[in-house]
C-alpha cells in the first residue's frame, strides 16, 4: 500500500494530467502551454517537470494508461469471440470506448496520430496494428484466411478502414462511437466474406 507521500504524488500526477487534457480540449493542442497547465492545476511550474518533459508527454502517458484498460478487457472478452471479424470489432470498440473517450480530446489524438502515421514514431499506431495483425495471423493459423493472404497488407487495410470511420465520426458525418463500430464491422465482414460471386 502507497504512503502518504507517494498518494499525493500520484493525485499531482492525475490532477495535471485531468487539466491537461481539460485545456487540450477547450483551447487547443498547440494554444496551451505549460504554464496553463500549471496554473489550472494549482502546482508550480517544476512540479510539471517533475512528471513530464514536455505537454506531449502528457498525451503518451493518457495513451499508455488506457492501452493498459484496453488491453486488459480484450484479454478478458477476446475468448468469447468466434470469428475474425468478431474479433476485431472487439479490439476496435474497446478501443474508441478508452482512447477516444471524449471527441474533443479523439480529435487531438487523431490529427497527432495522422501526421505520425507510417512514421514508426507513433507508439499507440504500432500497438493497434500489433494487435490487429496477431488476430490476422491467428486466423490465418485456424485457417479462417487463406494461406496467401499478406498478413502486412491486410493490417494495413484493417487500420486503414478503422482510422478512416474514426475521422468520419470525429467530422460529425457518422453521430457516433456505436454507428462508427457498426460500419467497421460491416466492411469488415465485406472484406473477410468477399464481394465477389462464388
Amino acid at each position: 500500500m502507497p504512503g502518504l507521500r507517494e498518494t499525493k504524488k500520484e493525485e499531482k500526477k492525475e490532477r495535471l494530467l485531468q487539466e491537461s487534457l481539460d485545456l487540450f480540449i477547450n483551447k487547443g493542442f498547440d494554444s496551451t502551454s505549460i504554464e496553463d497547465i500549471t496554473v489550472k492545476a494549482g502546482v508550480a511550474k517544476g512540479t510539471f517537470y517533475n512528471f513530464f518533459e514536455k505537454k506531449e508527454d502528457v498525451l503518451l502517458y493518457y495513451l499508455d494508461r488506457e492501452l493498459v484498460k484496453s488491453r486488459h478487457e480484450i484479454e478478458q472478452k477476446i475468448g468469447d469471440m468466434h470469428t475474425i471479424v468478431d474479433k476485431l470489432e472487439l479490439l476496435i470498440v474497446t478501443y474508441l470506448k478508452y482512447i477516444f473517450r471524449n471527441k474533443g480530446f479523439a480529435k487531438i489524438l487523431v490529427r497527432e496520430r495522422v501526421c505520425k502515421i507510417g512514421t514508426g514514431k507513433n507508439w499507440n499506431e504500432m500497438v493497434l496494428m500489433q494487435a490487429i495483425r496477431q488476430i490476422l495471423d491467428d486466423a490465418k493459423k485456424s485457417r479462417e484466411l487463406k494461406k496467401t493472404v499478406d498478413l502486412d497488407n491486410t493490417t494495413e487495410i484493417v487500420f486503414a478502414i478503422f482510422t478512416m470511420y474514426t475521422i468520419y465520426w470525429l467530422n460529425g458525418l457518422i453521430t457516433d462511437k456505436a454507428e462508427c463500430a457498426e460500419k467497421v464491422r460491416a466492411v469488415l465482414k465485406m472484406l473477410f466474406e468477399g464481394i465477389g460471386e462464388p
